[in-house]
């Protein structure tokens, strides 16, 4: 699977952070903000600058630990 990360935002402030994304199977993208523990997954388009406030998610799961790059975040999808 592909791996990748963005640009975005999130909150009504519009902090400013990294978002990691897997593409997994049939356009279904996992995801996570840098150093969060909360992934979740949409098949919306993920680009740079996204706000990950308006990603309309389908599924979620609270990771064991706050996943901190790309890698991390796929092994923890791949469990």
């Amino acid at each position: 699977m592909t791996t990748k990360e963005f640009n975005c935002t999130y909150g009504s402030g519009k902090t400013k952070d990294v978002v990691y994304v897997y593409y997994a199977h049939g356009g279904l993208k996992w995801y996570v903000v840098d150093g969060s523990v909360n992934v979740n997954a949409t098949y919306d388009e993920i680009e740079d600058g996204v706000d990950v406030e308006e990603l309309y998610d389908v599924d979620f799961f609270t990771a064991p630990r706050p996943v901190n790059n790309v890698n991390e975040l796929e092994r923890i999808v791949e469990l």
